[in-house]
């Protein structure tokens, strides 16, 4: 048989047995909800995902469900003296995070899943975009006066990789007890954390844990829990493990924990999801023993299954 004969049937076949669902996603994370602006002040994470899965649905067999996801994202930070020039009154970093990711994910069944992703990007106030950006904010849509950015933490590209274990516990039919562990290793950021708590509503699966967007019965789900993170570095925070280049100095706290809650509702073709986070010091010089933020996250399906 002729080899590219072959192959054009292995493609033909291959396309009868997987389907495609397509999303996109737009993340925000914002302190501004709550009248401050100070520390991780904002996130906005924008994502393409497909969801591959057999021809059968896949929650009724045990054939894996393949998740990819790719995300264009900024993160930036920001001391509670958000004005001053003086080094030695700043007590968090100023610092941008600009970074492209790539996302798998499996899941063999609703309640447990598998995932590893790789990560690159670049710090720096003006190569993250996030001082431009985000005193082009504060000028002209909130009135306020543009942040000084006098010193941050340098402009550095950045490799990093992790990998995800998630599950879910049943414990009656809308109670669930879930939880996610993550490890991070690269030059940006190294640890890991696990996120622990209960899910109650009328959602399959992991509804809090990536974006699972395949389900087509409409529902909402409440999570309450906390996540427990270890940080044995983090560039954000003080610059280079290896060369020291921060013109802060400052000491990261390895254990933090984040206290979560918060909703999340499906109906056929959107996904919407609201979380309340309160951070404890991730720098131990913060002025503020916790800091709340709030996760706003909107995901529209644009390729039924």
């Amino acid at each position: 048989m002729n080899v590219k004969y072959f192959l054009a049937i292995l493609s033909l076949s291959f396309l009868g047995i997987v389907h495609a669902q397509r999303y996109v996603n737009v993340h925000v994370d914002n302190d501004l909800y709550f009248g401050i602006d100070r520390y991780y002040s904002s996130g906005i994470f924008l994502s393409y995902g497909k969801i591959l899965k057999p021809k059968k649905d896949s929650l009724t067999t045990d054939r894996q469900r393949v998740t990819h996801q790719w995300t264009l994202g900024q993160e930036i930070n920001t001391p509670s003296f958000r004005l001053t020039r003086d080094l030695s009154k700043m007590d968090y970093p100023y610092n941008g995070w600009l970074f492209l990711r790539f996302i798998e994910d499996r899941f063999k069944q609703p309640n447990f899943g598998v995932g590893w992703g790789i990560e690159v990007g670049t710090t720096g106030a003006n190569a993250s975009f996030a001082a431009p950006l985000q005193n082009t904010y504060h000028k002209y849509i909130l009135n306020l006066k543009p942040l000084s950015w006098a010193y941050s933490i340098p402009q550095r590209f950045h490799l990093n990789l992790q990998t995800t274990l998630r599950w879910g516990l049943p414990i009656n039919k809308k109670l669930k007890l879930v939880k996610e562990s993550k490890l991070q290793l690269g030059t940006y950021r190294t640890g890991g954390y696990s996120r622990i708590g209960m899910q109650f509503g009328n959602l399959e699966g992991l509804p809090f844990f990536g974006n699972r967007v395949e389900y087509y019965t409409s529902g909402s789900a409440f999570f309450l829990g906390n996540v427990f993170h270890y940080i044995l570095h983090d560039y954000s925070l003080t610059g280079s493990a290896f060369n020291p280049n921060s013109p802060f100095d400052f000491d990261a706290n390895h254990f933090v924990n984040t206290f979560q809650a918060g909703i999340v509702v499906y109906t056929k073709m959107w996904t919407g999801k609201v979380l309340f986070n309160s951070v404890s010091k991730r720098v131990v010089s913060e002025r503020f023993n916790r800091h709340p933020y709030l996760t706003i996250s909107l995901t529209k399906i644009i390729t039924n299954l």
